[in-house]
């Protein structure tokens, strides 16, 4: 009985995969994982500070992306941008200051040594 179900393990088997997660904690409070690092990047690439642009890029609306700064800013007690506003047809922009690109920097430098691990981990289970 047993060896009428090794060609489905062999084939179970072939789809495993591992991921790993990890994100900024300020005082036990997650603060940037992927997504919301992910907007940080976008916000520092525009040029224009357009929010709705770097929203966009992260599938989130504007309105979540701005809820998202803020959550960061109610969790470490600083914002993570500036902001100014437009000219007489409205709108405005939006930058990292220090804080959000300390916040950036750090997430992505952790990110490289997990990647780093990942690599590792893939290279030795591979040997197995």
């Amino acid at each position: 009985m047993a060896n009428e179900n090794e060609p489905k393990i062999e084939k179970l088997k072939s789809k495993i995969s591992y991921g790993i997660k990890f994100w900024l904690k300020f005082e036990n409070k997650s603060i940037l994982g992927a997504g919301w690092a992910k907007l940080l990047e976008n916000i520092e690439r525009k040029k224009d500070g357009s929010l709705t642009q770097a929203a966009k890029e992260c599938n989130y609306s504007y309105k979540y992306a701005w809820n998202i700064l803020k959550r960061i800013e109610k969790r470490t007690g600083m914002s993570v941008v500036i902001t100014g506003k437009g000219g007489s047809g409205g709108g405005g922009w939006v930058k990292l200051n220090n804080w959000g690109q300390y916040l950036l920097k750090t997430y992505n430098d952790y990110f490289k040594e997990i990647e780093k691990i990942e690599q590792k981990l893939r290279e030795t289970i591979r040997a197995n």
